[in-house]
Parts: C-alpha cells; sequence; structure tokens
C-alpha cells in the first residue's frame, strides 16, 4: 500500500492489515487483525545464515574500539565467530534448567554468546546491569539467580562485575570474560580462537522451545523470568517486518543504545536488523546529561534509517539536534521512522522534531508509539497511516487478537497470537493468574480508542491497571492519563511527575525538574548556577503555579487535577530501581523509597510546597 500522507511527510510504505470487530453483550469487544504475517523460520538464527550468504561482506555489527574508532563485523565474520562459540557451549551441559546468563551491557561479545546461544539451543538471559553494577546488596541479582540456577555466566570485565560474579558462586571456568580475568576464569577471545574453523549446522528447534529468558523490572513486585521461546522471537520479526514494510526495500541503518536485557533492545531493535539484514551500531549513550553526549557524537558520523528512543532521550537529541547543523543534516539525511516507547512525547518535543525536521529535509517524519511487553515480545500493536497522531500506539499485530474488557470508563487490554509467552519461568501461580478462561494475556495496561470508537484509528495508553488507584472519595485515579496531561502543560519545565493521592482527599505532584529548560527560562547559565537556586526561583514557581491553576480550571474534578506539587531535587536511584535503565521512571518505587516526601505533601506547610 503506497502511503497516502500528506505531502509534509516523507513517504514510507506501511502493511494493510485487516479487522474483524466483535462486540459482545457483556460489553467486551475482540479486534482480530485477520491478516497473517509472512511465514516466518523456525529459529531466528538462520536469518543469520541466509545474509553471511546473500551478503556476507556487509557490516553487520559495529561499536567503538579503545581508539574511538568504528570496530566493524560483517555477516560473514559474525557468524564464524557465533558458530566457534556454539561449538564449546555444546559441550558444557547447558539447558533451560542451567542457562548461560550475560551480567554486562551491549557489546560484541554479548551478541555474539546471545546468537551462539540461539544457534546452538541453549536458553540464555541478558540481565540488567541495575542488578549486577548499581547495587549495593545485590537481592534482585540474587532473586534472579534463585529463579535461573545458571550453569555458565558472561560478563564484559572480570573486574568491574567481580563483586556480582561472586554471587553466581559458579567455578571460575564457568565465567566468560572479555577482559580482566580472575583466575581460572575464560577469556572469550581464546575460545573464539580455538574453534574457529568448527562449521555445523544449527540445532533444530521447534516452535515452543525457549530461546532465552527476559526479567520484568520489578516494577510490581518480584522480578520475574518471562519465558521467551523461538516461535514468540521469530512470528513478532514476521509482523513488524509486515507492518513496516518499508524495511524490506532498505534494510536499517540503527544506532541504539536501548539495554538488550530489555525487550525493546533485544528483541525489537536486535532482531529487527538481524531478520532484515541491516546494520546496527551500538551506542553507548543513554538518556542522561552526561551520557547522551556519546550519542550525539555517534549520530554526527552515522544516518540511521530507523530511529528508537524513550521520551527522555527525544527531549535530549532535540537540544542537540537545535543549532547543530552537522548533527541535524547526518541525523535527518536517511531517517524513516522515529519510535519511542516507556512513556508519553510531550507535545513541545514531537512539535519540535517536525519543525527541525522540516527545516533540514523540507518533510516531517512519522513518529510511531511503539507499544508492548516483554510478554508480547514486544510489539502488539503496530501503526498505519491511520493512527499518524502523538501517543497513538496503533491497532492489533498482524495475526494477532486483542480483547478490551471494560474496566471504569475505560478498557483492560489483553493480548492472544504467536509472539505471546506461555508464561513465566517457575511461577505457575503467576502464569495462570495472567491468562484468562479463554487463553488472553493480561497485559495490565489500560487503553481507549483513538477516534468514535472505530478501532481502524488506533488507540491511546490509558495507564497502567495497577499504577492506579482511588481517592478517599471513592473516585478512580487514571495515572498515566494525568501525568501525561501535566506534563504536556508544563511544557518542558519538567521532565517527569509522580502522581500520589492513593486514599487521600486530593492528588499532589513530585516534578522532576528540567534544570536546563529552567535555566533558559529565567536567563541563567546552567553551569553556574545550583539545581537549588533554579527550581526555587520566584519565575519559575510563579509559572509553575499558573499552569496547575489553569490545569485546574480545564478540569474540575478532584481525581484529574494536581492540588499540591513539589519539585524532586535529589538524584534518582538505580540500586533501588526508581530509575529504570530505559531512563523511565517506576512510579510505585519512587512513592515506596520517599515515603518522607510524599508525606510532606499532604501535611507540612513547606514554603517549597506550591499549592493552588
Amino acid at each position: 500500500m503506497v502511503s497516502n500522507l500528506k505531502k509534509d511527510l516523507r513517504t514510507i510504505l506501511f502493511g494493510k492489515p485487516v479487522l474483524e470487530v466483535k462486540h459482545e453483550d457483556t460489553g467486551i469487544i475482540k479486534i482480530k487483525n485477520i491478516e497473517q504475517p509472512d511465514e516466518w523460520p523456525s529459529n531466528i538464527i538462520l536469518k543469520l545464515l541466509f545474509w553471511a550468504n546473500k551478503k556476507p561482506n556487509n557490516v553487520y555489527l559495529a561499536q567503538r574500539d579503545e581508539h574511538n574508532d568504528w570496530e566493524k563485523l560483517t555477516y560473514k565474520e559474525t557468524l564464524k565467530k557465533v558458530e566457534s562459540l556454539s561449538f564449546f557451549l555444546l559441550k558444557q551441559g547447558l539447558s533451560e534448567n542451567r542457562p548461560l546468563v550475560i551480567l554486562s551491557g551491549n557489546d560484541f561479545n554479548h551478541a555474539l554468546l546471545a546468537l551462539a546461544c540461539l544457534y546452538s539451543k541453549i536458553p540464555f538471559a541478558p540481565i540488567s546491569t541495575a542488578y549486577s553494577l548499581y547495587s549495593d546488596d545485590f537481592e534482585r541479582l540474587e532473586t534472579v539467580l534463585n529463579i535461573l540456577n545458571p550453569g555458565f555466566a558472561f560478563a564484559s570485565d572480570g573486574k568491574i562485575f567481580n563483586s556480582a560474579l561472586n554471587k553466581l558462586k559458579l567455578p571460575k571456568d564457568k565465567i566468560i570474560v572479555g577482559k580482566n580475568p580472575s583466575n581460572g576464569n575464560l577469556l572469550i577471545d581464546r575460545i573464539i580462537k580455538s574453534y574457529y574453523q568448527k562449521h555445523f549446522p544449527p540445532v533444530e528447534t521447534s516452535p515452543e522451545s525457549i530461546a532465552k529468558f527476559l526479567f520484568t523490572s520489578g516494577s510490581t513486585g518480584t522480578p520475574k523470568a518471562v519465558i521467551q521461546t523461538h516461535e514468540m522471537l521469530s512470528s513478532n520479526m514476521a509482523m513488524a517486518t509486515k507492518a513496516y514494510q518499508f524495511l524490506n526495500k532498505e534494510p536499517p541503518v540503527i544506532v541504539d543504545w536501548m539495554p538488550w536485557a530489555h525487550v525493546a533492545g533485544g528483541n525489537k531493535a536486535f532482531n529487527l536488523v538481524l531478520y532484515t539484514g541491516g546494520t546496527f551500531y551500538i551506542d553507548r549513550g543513554a538518556p542522561t546529561i552526561k551520557e547522551f553526549k556519546t550519542s550525539i557524537n555517534n549520530l554526527c558520523e552515522i544516518s540511521p534509517t530507523w530511529y528508537f528512543n524513550v521520551p527522555k532521550g527525544y527531549e535530549f537529541l532535540i537540544k542537540g539536534l537545535d543549532g547543530n547543523k552537522k548533527l541535524a543534516h547526518t541525523f535527518f539525511k536517511n531517517i524513516k521512522l522515529l519510535v519511542y516507547s516507556g512513556a508519553s512525547m510531550p507535545k513541545h518535543v514531537f512539535k519540535k522534531l517536525d519543525e527541525l525536521s522540516i527545516k533540514y529535509i523540507g518533510k516531517k517524519i512519522y513518529i510511531s508509539a511503539a507499544y508492548g511487553a516483554s510478554e508480547t515480545a514486544p510489539m502488539a500493536t503496530m501503526p498505519n497511516h491511520k493512527c499518524n497522531s502523538i501517543g497513538n500506539i496503533g491497532i492489533p499485530q498482524f495475526g494477532t487478537e486483542m480483547k478490551l474488557v471494560p474496566f471504569g470508563d475505560k478498557f483492560e487490554a489483553r493480548f492472544k497470537g504467536p509472539n505471546v509467552t506461555p508464561g513465566y519461568w517457575k511461577d505457575k501461580n503467576t502464569t495462570k493468574s495472567s491468562f484468562d478462561e479463554e487463553g488472553f494475556f493480561i497485559i495490565g495496561d489500560a487503553l481507549k480508542f483513538s477516534k468514535n470508537k472505530n478501532p481502524t484509528f488506533g488507540f491511546y495508553f490509558d495507564g497502567r491497571v495497577a499504577e492506579n488507584f482511588k481517592l478517599n472519595t471513592g473516585s478512580w485515579v487514571s495515572v498515566g492519563n494525568i501525568r501525561s496531561k501535566l506534563l504536556d502543560a508544563l511544557g518542558g519545565i519538567a521532565s517527569d511527575a509522580v502522581i500520589i493521592g492513593e486514599d487521600q482527599e486530593f492528588l499532589c505532584a513530585i516534578l522532576i525538574p528540567n534544570f536546563s529548560y529552567c535555566a533558559k527560562l529565567i536567563g541563567i547559565n546552567l553551569k553556574q548556577s545550583s539545581h537549588t537556586k533554579i527550581i526555587e526561583n520566584s519565575i519559575i514557581k510563579e509559572k509553575t503555579l499558573k499552569i496547575l491553576k489553569d490545569y485546574k480550571t480545564n478540569t474540575m474534578s478532584k481525581s484529574q487535577f494536581i492540588k499540591r506539587a513539589v519539585f524532586f531535587n535529589g538524584k534518582l536511584s538505580k540500586s533501588t530501581g526508581e530509575i529504570t535503565d530505559k531512563g523511565s521512571i517506576n512510579q510505585m518505587a519512587f512513592i515506596l523509597n520517599r515515603r518522607v516526601l510524599v508525606n510532606k505533601l499532604y501535611f507540612s506547610k513547606s514554603k517549597k510546597i506550591m499549592e493552588i
């Protein structure tokens, strides 16, 4: 289907869905995309063999070396290294009951081991570095290890990850490192060199064979090991390439930092490049003031065709693009699609991206919200040309079915399809409670129709069901919806907000300030002023109060407006789970960790609290 978008939007090709809609007497709505994805391979690793044969010398993976130059691996080189590691792993007696765990972040060695596990039918589990590097007590890491009972482990640096590796209680020769081995550890380069001439086909897998385990964030309790089958990985990429049909003509070039321990980075970005024969530039940046400079430097050199980030990352990106002609020309040169997830995109960021793309290439770029979870591998919905609006997550993926169950004045979403997990490893009770009587996975999110209850126009995320709560008046509070509206109203003053008020009379908000925006607003140099002075500046406080008052005027319900707010002037903690690897805030963890601040909002008369 050729795009019929407005002339000011760069044309891209999307797949054409066919929706079947059923309304039941109970109010339940079932929406099935009866158009099936193209046939998928039994194991996604077969795509590596395909591309290594079809275009052996094309660059598959690239990363910065110690001299800051791009080190590259072709498809042919990658396959040879993967075969070497696979031959070694097959001799170690590994299985779903003794998987391989990867404790470090994105790099060549992580990729090679993950691919080798797929090649040799050995389940693996990439573990968030928040568990292995940023924790003082390693409680969450120990929980993960107790679930998995790993038989082998890898870390990029034996010295940096020494404390976490010791928690494994594995023999030294069951630990592979990239460098700095302890006595008895194995160096990955030596393993590859030892078996470099070994050539053999991948071990045969069935659709239900476990490919890997991905852990949930733990935002609603103990981290759970989500089973990822080979069918989940392959079918979801078949869905994705049919949804984004332009990828079949132009394999993607990606510059991406998203952690491979999470489904967006490890499944969507990584697998999409492998599936389509693209090129993956490993970006060691992150959506923080300090680390995003790395991303900027990479994007000044590499022109992506597909770009994925969280809204916070896009905020940093537009700051970098504004006034940096080299970056802007390189970034917009080949870009076909901008994708975001993890939170809602603020309107001012969306608008600025449009302005910048028109300025530099004369066209807007389609900006798509991604929606899914570890349990859906991750793409549960897909965009189409009718879903081109901020926050629209699209419609059910090809070959999948969405069930909408009435939940107050909104709908709770449930999904069924080949990309849905069979459950949680060693957790029968949670698995059972996560599926309804018809076999639909209960994803835990609320959705709302985009337009006239017509599913062809897509849906909007309407908050986590578990995040929502009641005021003591009995009124339900839709946290995601309020947070999104509040951030839009603040227009850049706050980069995020924590909404509180369970069992209270009214709502309060803890605002995470955007210090650079606020400094610019009051005309001072960020580097020459303290954060405290910025958020206590009368201009900032008065402007914020006016916005909160206007917000109240537009919505008089106590379950909608914010009566009291305060700026958070601290550091978010990765070790306690307040901030995820993707840079988004875990609302529940933050509230639990900041009980003193929460109580002050309701019971203190501090001058720092803004009240309307």
